[in-house]
């Protein structure tokens, strides 16, 4: 298992005077992907360090930026841990929150060691029991020199002697203070360990590396690669049993040809079918099977069964049954730890997180996004849009700090690459609108607005312009009439200068003009069938925007089209397959329109009812995003 670090903000202050100029580097090639963990107040405590033995003494922080990630603890957190171990033997909340940081990464089952030369949290977490280990900077620092390449060592080892003359200068200067005599033995045992750690690091892989191989034997000749006689061999029965597998791939390449499908249930239902018939099918051939083979078919198939979970959780998403769309999500995440696939997971969180911003499970919403932030710093995605929920949630939840520091890593991400960050809040805004979060959508679609105006992207402009105008359309009073707080905070991810707020007003209120015209009653109406194309002439389909159901089972669905507006549609008694996002086709049907009640144009902007004299005639189309 990888070793992950959380560091505190002493063991920078010892690099920061003592590193040379070659350190940074030489990390880059020992740590794992997601680098060091620390907290935001870490970066408060030394953000003004530098590198002193370096030429023209660089700011540690901006030099080590690659090799951190950053993750934000909520204050309860904190102050139920002060509360675990009491207030006065509490070490500082900065400290409080890399020990609840260690904690959390721990429970994911991750190895942790908190780097820190305060005894105080060594005691304090085995006091409360917190699943982590404890080393001081010195130790921290040889351990790297230890697993790191040749090269590297002599100048590590070097430096982890420095650092460790210094810890015990101080700790010997404060012995009129307190007994130092733990402490010193603890600096010490874990000195000793140091050895004793490598050895077992090295014997563990020695046993773990059958199993490895023959995992990834099995993976590859799933995915119909050539594999090894040896290996073949060693695998036994295991290439039959897990061979139905390979029909999740075929399943899911059917329906990856298509750029939308109308008949979303019919394929969920072929699918669960089909992955009902696969699993029953490798369990009859597994349970004779030894613990051993097992645990290596169920790795290697975990691929499978994550795309194939995923494709079914979206299918569920896109007929509207959220709970089935949610369970499928978690079984793809599951399926995700045990290949270790962070991208996978980072996917399966978002859109789990984005169910639970639909049930209004605010905080539930931010740890999903939170996570799935991680995972993107860990194999350097784009985080932004998960930076972006995480903070919204908190904002939502009342969470303030966490929402705020939220918000400052967003925006300095923003400032980085305004027009990537344009297409990213693009995207973040069309998959609000799809989840049916319309006030929360516009929100972010005009921070996407601004960016693509200060970097002149007359394409991204465009499409924006669209997407806002829809999502206009799409607004219910109450999302009209949404908590100014929350348009305030989401206002902080970006900035404008002078000239690109007066662009930006501007084509903000040609879209409100556009709006505005979209939502009065429409002028042609007629109470006899005519053709659909009289209603639309090219025949165009409609985009759904939410679903509303009558006490007498009718469904009313909202759509809206870019010329006409926003237009109702009552359907009789029955159980429709409708997402917002679905577009909508009338057929060959006639229709009638009338002008809508006025309580609907004052709820959903509706500007025409429109009743189908053969509602078998329309379909629902979803477009693909699996």
């Amino acid at each position: 298992m990888t070793q992950t670090w959380v560091v505190d903000s002493n063991c920078f202050i010892h690099l920061g005077s003592m590193a040379p100029d070659s350190f940074v580097r030489d990390l880059g090639k020992i740590l794992p992907s997601e680098g060091m963990y620390v907290t935001p107040g870490v970066h408060d405590e030394v953000r003004n360090v530098r590198f002193q033995r370096w030429k023209k003494q660089p700011n540690l922080l901006s030099s080590l930026k690659s090799l951190l990630t950053t993750i934000s603890i909520d204050d309860s957190q904190i102050r139920g841990l002060a509360s675990q171990i009491g207030e006065r033997a509490s070490p500082q909340d900065v400290d409080l929150s890399l020990m609840v940081l260690a904690s959390k990464l721990s429970k994911e089952g991750k190895q942790v060691t908190l780097v820190t030369d305060d005894f105080k949290m060594t005691t304090t977490s085995q006091k409360v029991n917190l699943g982590f280990s404890t080393c001081p900077p010195s130790t921290f620092i040889q351990k790297l020199a230890e697993i790191g390449p040749k090269q590297v060592r002599s100048g590590l080892n070097s430096l982890s002697r420095r650092v460790r003359a210094a810890e015990m200068r101080y700790a010997i200067s404060r012995a009129g203070e307190y007994d130092i005599q733990a402490k010193l033995t603890w600096m010490v045992d874990s000195l000793l360990d140091t050895k004793g750690d490598t050895k077992a690091v090295v014997a563990n892989t020695s046993e773990q590396t059958s199993n490895q191989k023959l995992i990834r034997a099995l993976r590859k000749h799933l995915l119909g690669g050539d594999v090894k006689k040896s290996h073949v061999k060693s695998l036994g029965v295991l290439t039959t049993v897990c061979e139905p597998i390979r029909e999740f791939d075929i399943f899911l390449a059917s329906i990856s040809e298509k750029h939308s499908i109308s008949d979303v249930v019919d394929i969920y239902n072929s699918g669960i079918e089909e992955m009902s018939q696969v699993l029953e099918s490798i369990g009859l051939g597994l349970a004779p099977l030894d613990e051993s083979s097992a645990e290596i078919a169920h790795r290697a198939m975990a691929g499978h069964t994550y795309r194939m979970e995923s494709a079914l959780g979206m299918l569920a998403k896109m007929s509207g049954n959220l709970n089935l769309a949610k369970l499928h999500l978690a079984r793809a995440l599951q399926s995700a730890t045990l290949i270790d696939d962070r991208g996978a997971e980072m996917r399966a969180m978002y859109q789990l997180g984005l169910l639970a911003l639909v049930a209004q499970k605010w905080e539930r919403a931010a740890s999903l996004f939170e996570t799935a932030d991680r995972q993107a710093q860990a194999i350097k995605e784009d985080r932004l849009p998960f930076v972006v929920c995480a903070g919204i949630m908190n904002h939502l939840a009342e969470n303030d700090k966490k929402a705020n520091s939220h918000i400052d890593i967003a925006h300095q991400i923003v400032k980085q690459d305004k027009k990537k960050s344009a297409l990213a809040l693009y995207n973040l805004g069309n998959n609000l609108l799809a989840i049916d979060e319309a006030g929360l959508a516009i929100e972010v679609l005009d921070e996407a607005m601004e960016c693509a105006i200060e970097v002149e992207d007359m394409e991204s402009m465009q499409k924006l312009a669209e997407a806002m105008v829809l999502a206009n359309s799409a607004l219910t009073v109450k999302e009209s009439q949404q908590n100014e707080s929350l348009r305030l905070y989401i206002d902080g991810l970006n900035n404008l200068d002078k000239s690109s707020s007066e662009a930006f007003e501007k084509q903000i209120l040609d879209i409100e003009k556009q709006a505005e015209e979209l939502a009065k009653p429409l002028d042609g109406t007629w109470d006899d069938w005519q053709p659909a194309s009289k209603l639309l002439p090219d025949k165009s389909p409609l985009t759904v925007v939410r679903i509303e159901i009558d006490d007498e089972g009718h469904s009313l669905v909202v759509s809206n089209h870019l010329e006409l507006g926003v237009i109702g549609f009552w359907l009789p008694e029955g159980e429709y397959s409708i997402s917002p996002g679905h577009q909508l086709s009338i057929g060959n049907s006639r229709v009638k329109v009338a002008t809508a009640p006025e309580y609907l144009r004052k709820e959903h902007s509706i500007r025409a009812l429109v009743a189908v004299e053969k509602p078998e005639e329309i379909t629902f189309t979803a477009q693909l995003d699996i």
